[in-house]
């Protein structure tokens, strides 16, 4: 059983997916925890719902025209991006969990989630008493590896 340290989410920016991800000012005092005062960055390992481990880097740091920065980067954010499609408008989850009984031992969790919209049409017999609509959920955007990612092959129509 584990217990959540922190929870961070943010839409993702087109400079979050091309690059590396900003994230809210909220998290810079609880990575600090994890840092020697005299360093800004750090890599940490980050694992997936399907248990798929991401190695990110993590840096802090103070911007000459404004308050602190907090970014994760790396090769393993290129491959999040690359491998899963992610794109902006993606909702990130960050969060870090100390496990239970397990020494103090602190593991990092990552989701990329993307709203899907759906419409639906009543049937006439239910018509009169509900309205035709909308409705919007969120799934995860990182698979596991072995399925594969959904292509189209062939001609346009």
């Amino acid at each position: 059983m584990a217990q959540r340290n922190f929870a961070v989410s943010k839409i993702l920016s087109v400079s979050d997916v091309s690059d590396k991800v900003e994230l809210p000012a909220a998290i810079r005092k609880h990575m600090q925890l994890m840092m020697n005062k005299e360093e800004n960055s750090m890599e940490l390992t980050a694992s997936d719902r399907w248990g798929q481990e991401w190695t990110l880097k993590y840096c802090s740091y103070v911007r000459k025209t404004g308050g602190p920065k907090n970014v994760l980067s790396g090769a393993g954010w290129r491959q999040i991006v690359d491998d899963n499609g992610v794109r902006p408008g993606d909702k990130l989850i960050f969060s870090r969990d100390q496990v239970v009984g397990a020494d103090g031992v602190l593991e990092y969790k990552i989701q990329v989630k993307r709203q899907t919209k759906t419409f639906f049409r009543m049937s006439a017999a239910v018509h009169d008493s509900c309205a035709d609509g909308e409705s919007f959920y969120e799934e995860e955007v990182i698979k596991p590896k072995s399925q594969p990612r959904m292509t189209f092959q062939g001609n346009a129509m």
